[in-house]
């Protein structure tokens, strides 16, 4: 009797280790949001905040060594996939009124999007994924360049 459950033991114990999902295991970044850039050479993550209203706005922000950073990305409520080039934000009054902007907030210095592009790669139902990078330039002509922007998110 102690051979024949050794042998149905051992029966199961290979044929539930030889056993294996066929899925793949999702990458980090399948599953992780983030907005990474570069801003005139140092680099930057946030976790992302989404808010939509009468636009959405991805949003990350942080405070470090009492300096406030912030990158905001705008775009329209239902965004489409492909690549947008970036309104020059000092060119209106209103916010609301552009189809796609940016800016980044270093300290008390807010550099605008002045030129750039933004692409969407996937959206669905929950997340929204793509890149970014632009010019930015402040209220005193300063800029500054935000480059190798990624960013995933909640849709």
């Amino acid at each position: 009797m102690k051979k024949i459950t050794a042998i149905l033991f051992m029966l199961c114990f290979f044929t539930l280790s030889s056993c294996s999902s066929d899925d793949p295991a999702p990458s980090n970044e399948d599953t992780e949001l983030y907005i990474k850039f570069s801003a005139d050479g140092q680099q930057y993550s946030f976790e992302p905040e989404t808010i939509t209203s009468l636009k959405k706005l991805i949003m990350g922000l942080k405070f470090e060594n009492n300096v406030v950073s912030r990158i905001s990305l705008w775009m329209p409520t239902n965004p489409t996939i492909g690549t947008h080039a970036f309104v020059n934000a000092a060119e209106s009054d209103e916010i609301f009124d552009l189809p796609y902007t940016a800016d980044f907030w270093l300290g008390e210095e807010v550099y605008d999007a002045t030129s750039g592009e933004f692409t969407i790669t996937d959206i669905d139902d929950e997340y929204i994924k793509g890149t970014f990078s632009f010019i930015g330039t402040n209220s005193d002509g300063a800029t500054i360049i935000v480059s190798n922007g990624t960013f995933r998110a909640y849709n």
